[in-house]
């Protein structure tokens, strides 16, 4: 509980893009995860029942990285993470 992670979303728009969130609580079958940018139709913070599958911990930031045509990165847009790849 309280661990920082992601969560791929798998809605309309948003697949492949990684949003990051809190556990509430774990279980077997699952986690429940609040969301760190994302509100329900009152205002509150989104939770969400998810499997293990769409979640990962938070990744680490190299203190420096070597950019090259061709390497697979992610780039932040609208409060999530979304893959995509250097081409000059």
């Amino acid at each position: 509980e309280n661990d920082k992670v992601e969560i791929i979303s798998n809605e309309p728009g948003f697949s492949d893009a990684w949003a990051t969130a809190t556990v509430v609580s774990a279980g077997k079958d699952g986690c429940y995860v609040e969301y760190s940018k994302f509100v329900d139709g009152s205002g509150k913070q989104l939770r969400e029942k998810v499997s293990h599958e769409r979640m990962r911990h938070v990744p680490l930031f190299p203190a420096s990285f070597n950019v090259s045509a061709g390497l697979r990165v992610e780039g932040y847009l609208n409060d999530c993470w979304w893959p995509g790849e250097v081409v000059e």
